[in-house]
């Protein structure tokens, strides 16, 4: 087993990262919701990768909230 300089595991199999796509499915926000943004002057502008990535890493994930909210409802 041997190590990249991406911090990736591998053993003879290339792993892969996910797509901003992906990550915005794990957080259960739908497909393309992170693609565009506002620039300073207020103007839509589509957003780099590295910027969505961003954005779902700092997201509280949807499906979590929804079931946290049910379970309180409940009480």
């Amino acid at each position: 087993v041997s190590q990249s300089r991406y911090l990736a595991v591998t053993d003879g199999i290339k792993i892969r990262r996910l797509t901003p796509t992906e990550c915005e499915r794990l957080q259960g926000f739908p497909d393309g919701w992170t693609e565009l943004g506002l620039d300073k002057s207020g103007n839509v502008v589509k957003i780099s990768d590295t910027q969505r990535y961003k954005v779902c890493g700092n997201a509280v994930t949807v499906n979590v909230v929804e079931a946290i909210v049910k379970r309180l409802t409940s009480i």
